[in-house]
């Protein structure tokens, strides 16, 4: 009998969002390489219904999920939203693998980073953190998440397996006339994506003529508003699609990033990719995946983050050096690395199975 392995999506496919993203990727990249051995793969749907809100989808996920993964029988399951494992049945934990792309909530519980947990947030988390603990394999999407997953779980055996870079592509964009010549953030408006810093920092290049800033992503935040009242030359784009986003990255001068924390920071190595010369901050996992192709900072360096902005804009050899590095550093994140990293982490995982749990691997 062939094991099968269920990969469990906790949003749905076409929705706008890097965990979706994820799924799509994981799929993509399974599929670039040949498992050692022969398996099935399925995917499990582990949401409720499209229009619900985020805590009818946790309520949901509270009395359902048991139910659901009996009509999904697997001999190893993958979590891809490791931020979900506060409501995977207890039963199958040592079954499971998971995937942590950060543990933005867990800071924000323990005051690391801002926005502080609710009582039901914070139990979820504690919950979480638990299963953690008890799962059968972990994956990190960086050097950095593993550390922070070490540091606040005890275990020492998660493996770290980055992303690939998505391939986004251009088809058929439709965006109003974009400006000649602009800066590009894209992000939401949690506070350690920092927009406000974009827009402090582009406000420091105000003298340039004809510079503007767009920001993709969600509307702006009352704070984001306020800030704007004082800066010109500000358009933000809400629910672009992935080929718009392409074709801002391939049409931006810029990609400017100032982020407090990422996990891994999908969108500086998707500008790399497009040719976009990256100005970011050095926090977090940034310096990993960006590598020496970018123009690094702390976050909280906004006069610095502004100078590189400047010399990128007015140095046409430091921009085309960027450009370079930039498609030689996110060459490094293909589907094949990834495929065959997933793969090898999934049998050792299911190696270490009691026999009890998994079918012996033939073949």
């Amino acid at each position: 009998m062939k094991p099968v392995l269920a990969l469990i999506r906790t949003c749905p496919p076409q929705a706008l969002g890097s965990m979706s993203a994820y799924a799509a990727l994981v799929s993509e990249a399974l599929g670039t390489v040949r498992a050692p051995v022969e398996w099935t793969v399925e995917s499990c749907d582990a949401f409720g219904r499209r229009e619900w809100g985020m805590w009818q989808q946790h309520a949901w996920r509270l009395v359902c999920m048991d139910r659901l993964f009996r009509r999904y029988p697997a001999d190893l399951y993958h979590l891809l939203d490791g931020s979900m494992l506060a409501f995977m049945p207890r039963r199958l934990l040592a079954r499971t693998v998971v995937t942590v792309h950060d543990l933005i909530p867990l800071l924000q519980l323990q005051g690391e980073l801002a926005g502080r947990p609710s009582f039901a947030a914070a139990w979820l988390i504690r919950r979480a953190v638990d299963a953690l603990r008890k799962a059968a394999g972990v994956t990190a999407v960086s050097a950095h998440t593993r550390r922070a997953f070490e540091k606040w779980t005890g275990r020492r055996d998660a493996v770290v397996i980055p992303h690939a870079v998505r391939p986004l592509s251009l088809g058929a964009a439709c965006l109003d006339t974009l400006p000649q010549r602009f800066i590009l953030h894209v992000g939401n408006n949690a506070n350690y994506k920092n927009r406000a810093g974009v827009i402090r920092i582009f406000s420091r290049l105000s003298d340039i003529s004809g510079l503007e800033l767009i920001m993709a992503g969600p509307p702006p935040s009352i704070e984001i508003r306020r800030l704007m009242q004082d800066v010109a030359r500000v358009r933000f784009l809400t629910d672009v699609s992935d080929a718009q986003l392409a074709t801002l990255y391939g049409r931006a001068t810029l990609f400017l990033f100032p982020s407090l924390y990422e996990g891994f920071g999908m969108p500086v190595a998707e500008a790399m990719a497009a040719g976009c010369p990256v100005v970011c901050s050095s926090e977090a996992s940034l310096p990993e995946v960006a590598g020496d192709a970018a123009l690094m900072s702390p976050a909280t360096d906004e006069r610095a983050l502004a100078a590189h902005c400047r010399a990128v804009l007015t140095d046409a050899d430091l921009r085309e050096r960027l450009i370079k590095a930039g498609h030689r550093q996110a060459g490094a994140f293909t589907q094949e690395r990834m495929g065959t990293a997933l793969w090898a982490w999934y049998l050792g995982v299911f190696s270490l199975l009691p026999k009890e749990l998994a079918h012996e691997i033939t073949g």
